[in-house]
C-alpha cells in the first residue's frame, strides 16, 4: 500500500524545452487520511506543478496522497491498470507539458482506477514560462480535479488577504496583505498607523472592503486585486464602519453615522447616497446576498449591547431578524451559495448557521473578536489563529504560517478568501 501523505518525487526525464520552476512546496500540516484517495504521479517535465496541486489537495484534507507508485505513467495511454486496481486507490492523475510558443501547455488526466475510465478526457491549462504564472498553474489544476471529484467548483487558484497588526494604541501599525490560498507570495498591498478592520470580500473575487482608522475618523475603502489601488467609499466626517460590494459590481452598501445615527447606506457611485434604514439604535456591518436581493446587517435593535443579525429585503423593504440564540450575535456573512452564514458569536466566539436548517456550528476563532469568513465555493472556513491562518473544512483543519513564507510577523486578522479568476 502506498505511503500516506509522504512527499511526491522523482523526476521525468522531459524531452520538452525547459520550463521556469515554481516555488518548492511545504506541507504545513497534513490533514487526516480521509475516504477519498488519490494518487499524483509527478507531471512530465513539471514535478513542482504537480507538487503544489500534491500540496492544494492534501492540505484542504479531501485526499490521501501517496509517493510509493508503482509506475510513472505521463498519459492514461502508459497506465497499466491492473497494477493500479491492485494497490487499491480510487483515483489516479496523470500529466505532461509542452511548450506551445513560448508558453507551457500542461495536459493532465484523472483517472477512475477502478474503471478506467478518464473523467471528463484530456484536461488543459496554459501557463505563461515564469515562476508565479506556473504556481497559478498548479493551483488551477488542483482546482480542476477538485472539481471533477466532487462536482464542487475548486477555489485554490483564488487569493487571501489578511491584516498584520503590531504595536498597540498610538504605536498601532497594521499591514494589508495579499497571498495565495497556501500563504505563498505575500504581498503588502497598505501599511497604515492604525488600526484595519472589517474585511469583505466581494463575491466575484476582483476586490474587496475595509475599514482604516488612525487619529481621525474611521473611513471605508474598495481595494482593487489586479491594481492594487484602493479607493475611498466614504468622504465623510463621520464614523464609518464597514462596506460591501454587490454581486454585480455596481452597487456598494456602507454604514455611517453621517446623518447622526449609525445607518445602512446605498451608493451607486454616481450621486448621493441612499439611506436605508432608519432606527434609534445602531445599524452596521452590511453584507449582500449572494443573489443581490437581499443583505445581512448588524442592530442593536433588540436592547443595546444585544446585537443580533438581520435581513434586509429589496423587493419588500422588510427586515427580519436571522441569527437565533444568544444574547451577542454580528458581522454576519453569506456564502456564495446561500446555505450558510458565519458570523460571530459572543464577543470571541466565531460560528456558522446553517441556514436552511438553523443549526449552528461553533468554531475556535483563539479569542479574537472575529467572524470567519466562507471560501469562495462554500466548503471551507478561514479564519486567524493569532500568528497563523487556519483553513477548516468538514471537521480537519490545517494551519498555514504566512510568516514563513515572506509576511512580516504580528498578530494576523480577519483573513478572506478571494475567488480566483476563470
Amino acid at each position: 500500500m502506498f505511503r500516506t501523505f509522504a512527499v511526491i518525487c522523482g523526476m521525468f526525464a522531459a524531452t520538452l524545452t525547459p520550463i521556469a520552476q515554481a516555488a518548492d512546496v511545504t506541507i504545513v500540516k497534513a490533514a487526516p487520511r480521509t475516504n477519498t484517495q488519490i494518487a499524483i504521479v509527478p507531471f512530465a517535465g513539471a514535478e513542482s506543478i504537480s507538487g503544489i496541486v500534491a500540496n492544494d489537495l492534501t492540505n484542504l484534507g479531501q485526499f490521501a496522497l501517496d509517493s510509493n507508485l508503482p509506475e510513472r505513467p505521463k498519459s492514461s495511454g502508459e497506465v497499466t491498470l491492473p497494477v493500479w486496481q491492485h494497490q487499491g486507490v480510487p483515483y489516479l492523475v496523470v500529466g505532461n507539458t509542452r511548450s506551445n510558443r513560448g508558453d507551457i501547455e500542461i495536459n493532465f488526466e484523472v483517472i477512475e482506477v477502478g474503471s478506467g475510465r478518464v473523467l471528463d478526457g484530456v484536461q488543459r491549462v496554459s501557463s505563461r514560462n515564469t515562476p508565479n504564472a506556473l504556481r497559478l498553474a498548479g493551483h488551477k489544476v488542483a482546482d480542476r480535479i477538485y472539481e471533477l471529484l466532487t462536482g464542487v467548483q475548486g477555489d485554490f487558484s483564488g487569493k487571501i488577504v489578511y491584516v498584520v497588526e503590531n504595536g498597540t494604541g498610538k504605536n498601532r501599525v497594521s499591514r494589508l496583505i495579499m497571498s495565495d490560498v497556501d500563504g505563498y507570495n505575500p504581498e503588502i498591498l497598505r501599511e497604515y498607523r492604525g488600526t484595519i478592520k472589517s474585511l469583505n470580500p466581494s463575491l466575484d473575487g476582483k476586490s474587496f472592503t475595509y475599514t482604516a482608522q488612525g487619529e481621525g475618523y474611521p473611513v471605508v475603502y474598495a481595494s482593487d486585486v489586479v491594481s492594487k489601488s484602493s479607493r475611498l467609499l466614504t468622504p465623510f466626517r463621520a464614523n464609518n464602519f464597514s462596506a460591501s460590494i454587490s454581486p454585480d459590481g455596481s452597487r456598494v452598501l456602507f454604514s455611517s453615522d453621517k446623518d447622526g445615527n449609525p445607518e445602512i447606506y446605498l451608493s451607486t457611485g454616481g450621486g448621493a447616497a441612499q439611506r436605508l434604514t432608519n432606527h434609534p439604535m445602531a445599524d452596521i456591518a452590511p453584507s449582500w446576498a449572494p443573489d443581490g436581493q437581499s443583505f445581512l446587517f448588524t442592530s442593536d435593535r433588540n436592547g443595546n449591547n444585544r446585537p443580533q443579525i438581520y435581513r434586509y429585503r429589496f423587493a419588500t423593504r422588510s427586515i427580519e431578524q436571522v441569527s437565533r440564540g444568544g444574547s451577542y450575535n454580528t458581522s454576519g456573512r453569506i456564502s456564495s451559495d446561500g446555505k450558510k452564514m458565519s458570523f460571530l458569536s459572543g464577543t470571541q466566539q466565531g460560528a456558522v448557521m446553517d441556514l436552511i436548517t438553523g443549526s449552528v456550528s461553533a468554531i475556535n476563532n483563539a479569542g479574537l473578536s472575529e467572524a470567519p469568513s466562507i471560501s469562495p465555493n462554500g466548503q471551507h472556513l478561514i479564519y486567524s489563529g493569532r500568528n497563523v491562518i487556519i483553513i477548516k473544512s468538514e471537521g480537519k483543519t490545517i494551519s498555514i504560517n504566512p510568516h514563513q513564507n515572506g509576511a512580516p510577523a504580528g498578530v494576523i486578522r480577519e483573513p478572506i478568501w478571494l475567488k480566483g479568476a476563470p
